[in-house]
């Protein structure tokens, strides 16, 4: 009797369990198939083979194992502690490469694992730029950018130059005991007669006329005389140019510059260097305005550099004569007696002078171009260190590993002799294509020093007449 109402209960529990079965069953083949392949298992027969050429270890980058411990800067005696600890991961690593059966599959595996990045190393020594910045002719320009063909057009620019000299009154004035007309006069005629023998000299002077008097302000004001018209330079007929005026008026210096940047234009190439030299004891005094005057020689599409040289000037009266030289990019110097007179203007009006700029740009460049490319081939052999360095402590790292895989009993002694010389391979093939790029880079750096230095030589040979022979 009790076990009659004992089955049905239980025959109800089971077939209630049975239901939820199916339900769970019938849900989960409903469920959406997972697309995704399941994640391949790293091991050495799906890592890329090794290649010993250029673009491919260049791209294998670093190892896994580097990149963790080797990709930040550490110092040099902290190296064999990161080492030791690279070591030790990779043995890990090792004993899960169950289907290394190679000498090059387990090359594969510790470049994989332990490889440096070359890249890094090589491709400044590829990339480096022996470009000599400092070389920058007199003008601005780079000598870099001229071609040879350029650089010989420009040693032949005709070169004009104006000497306006002032002949108002207060230079009859004395300095030191002497006139001041006569001691400008004495350091322009030792100036123009040291110009190069293809320089075209002009000399003009202005305000010669009249008297320094209201009634003779008139006609020395409108005197602006070119008393050697410019041409190459003969020295008895300069002498003679000099003693033809004496210092009588005013100053009509605006009108002075503009009469000289129009007569050095007119007949001469339109790519020739003309240069102003002016000396005055005074600003202007004919109601002109050689400010503007020294603007307007922009206008003309020439350039034009006014070179003013102060004599005895007024505490008050540098400001003007320092304008007219600054907005043409000329100098401006005072001078108070003989010695600086004809310091400023032998010296300092000399090197302003086209042909003497580039001959002492030349002088001091041929030395200038040694220096720099000893620069450059220091830097050039850090780089090559680094990339020495980087290669040693891979070899040093695959080496260890190697035995460290002997040891684990992964590889036969043959086998690791194999791995060794397999090591060594790569070790020498990238020895020889970091070296290959460093001798290229090298050579790069003489050959472009020996250029430029040839041309520098060429400039002052041009200029100085310079015979080697």
């Amino acid at each position: 009797m009790d076990r009659q109402r004992t089955f049905p209960f239980a025959f109800v529990l089971f077939l209630f369990l049975f239901a939820c079965s199916s339900d769970e069953t019938e849900e989960t083949a409903t469920e959406e198939p997972n697309d995704e392949p399941p994640e391949e298992e790293e091991t050495a027969s799906n890592i890329d083979p090794v290649e010993l050429d250029q673009e491919a270890i260049l791209q294998a980058g670093p190892g896994f194992l580097t990149e963790e411990y080797l990709a930040e800067e550490y110092e040099m005696d902290d190296y064999e502690e990161v080492e030791e600890t690279v070591l030790e991961d990779f043995e890990t690593y090792a004993a899960e490469q169950t289907d290394a059966s190679s000498p090059d599959e387990w090359l594969n595996a510790m470049v994989h694992a332990l490889g440096a990045d070359h890249r890094e190393v090589f491709e400044p020594i590829e990339t480096f730029d022996a470009t000599y910045e400092e070389f920058t002719l007199p003008d601005g320009r780079s000598l870099q950018e001229l071609e040879d063909e350029e650089i010989e057009e420009e040693m032949e620019k005709e070169v004009n130059v104006a000497i306006l000299v002032d002949a108002s009154g207060s230079m009859n004035e004395d300095v030191d005991g002497e006139v001041k007309m006569d001691l400008a006069k004495d350091a322009v005629q030792s100036f123009a007669g040291d110009l190069p023998e293809e320089t075209n000299v002009m000399l003009q002077a202005y305000g010669h006329e009249g008297d320094n008097t209201n009634d003779g302000k008139e006609e020395s004001c409108a005197a602006i005389e070119n008393v050697y018209p410019l041409s190459s330079m003969d020295n008895d007929a300069f002498d003679d140019a000099l003693e033809s005026f004496d210092a009588t008026g005013w100053t009509p210096l605006a009108d002075a510059i503009t009469q000289a940047s129009e007569d050095l234009q007119e007949g001469t190439d339109e790519n020739a260097d003309h240069f102003i030299y002016v000396i005055s004891d005074g600003i202007e005094t004919c109601e002109g305005d050689p400010v503007a005057a020294a603007e307007n020689l922009a206008d003309t599409g020439i350039d034009f550099n006014v070179h003013i040289l102060g004599f005895d000037i007024a505490d008050d009266e540098h400001e003007q004569l320092e304008d007219i030289a600054s907005v043409t990019d000329g100098d401006y110097s005072s001078v108070y007696n003989e010695q600086e007179l004809d310091e400023t203007v032998n010296e300092s009006w000399a090197d302003a002078i086209g042909t003497s700029q580039w001959l002492w740009w030349a002088s001091g460049n041929i030395s200038d171009a040694n220096f720099e490319s000893v620069d450059f081939h220091s830097e050039l052999r850090d780089l090559r260190s680094d990339a020495t360095q980087l290669r040693r402590q891979e070899n040093s790292r695959m080496q260890k590993a190697s035995r460290l895989l002997t040891e684990a009993e992964l590889i036969s002694d043959e086998e690791r002799d194999e791995l060794e010389a397999l090591i060594d391979e790569r070790y020498e093939y990238i020895n020889e294509y970091v070296d290959e790029a460093y001798d290229d880079t090298h050579q790069e750096i003489i050959d472009e020093r020996e250029r430029l230095q040839d041309i520098i030589r060429d400039i002052r040979d041009e200029y100085s007449g310079w015979d080697p022979s």
